[in-house]
Formats: structure tokens, sequence, C-alpha cells
């Protein structure tokens, strides 16, 4: 997502440092992140009772305050990892 994301944007952030793409490159990764974790959140509360009626399956859509975390901090090592394996480009 982070080189989605970098791709569509370039043109609006063409002659900015290197530090601040960067920055921009984790921000991109992380507001995906936050999103999913969002509608893990959303998919837990109000479709796990639906789901469970109709079909008789449990569900967890969300983990704990650990997971999301650590799906969190995924995100920064995904986005900084694209941004140093593209830093020529950068």
């Amino acid at each position: 997502m982070a080189m989605f994301l970098y791709d569509y944007f370039s043109s609006a952030i063409t002659g900015t440092s290197r530090f601040k793409k960067t920055l921009l490159i984790i921000g991109y990764a992380l507001i995906i992140g936050v999103l999913w974790e969002f509608a893990e959140f959303l998919a837990g509360k109000y479709l796990s009772d639906p789901i469970y009626n109709i079909w008789h399956l449990r569900t967890y859509f969300i983990g704990d305050l650990d997971d999301t975390l650590g799906d969190l901090l995924n995100d920064i090592i995904g986005g900084l990892t694209f941004a140093i394996a593209f830093r020529k480009k950068i």
C-alpha cells in the first residue's frame, strides 16, 4: 500500500526532501493500517452476531491491544522498508 500510495501521490510531493518523503511514505502505510483496525473493530462489533445467527460460525475479527499495536508496528516497518528499498527514487 505504501508503494501504491507513493506512486499515486508522487506528482504532488515532487521537490520535497528525502526525509519528508520518507515520513509521507510511513504515513501512507499508517493511514491504511489505522483504517484497517477500524474495519476490524466495526466488523467485530456488527458482524459477529449476524454471522453466528445465520451460519452458526464463531468469528473473531479483532484481537487485543497487543494485536493492534503489533499490526501498526508492522505498518511502520513496511513503510520504512519501502522507503529504504526505493531511496534512490525518493
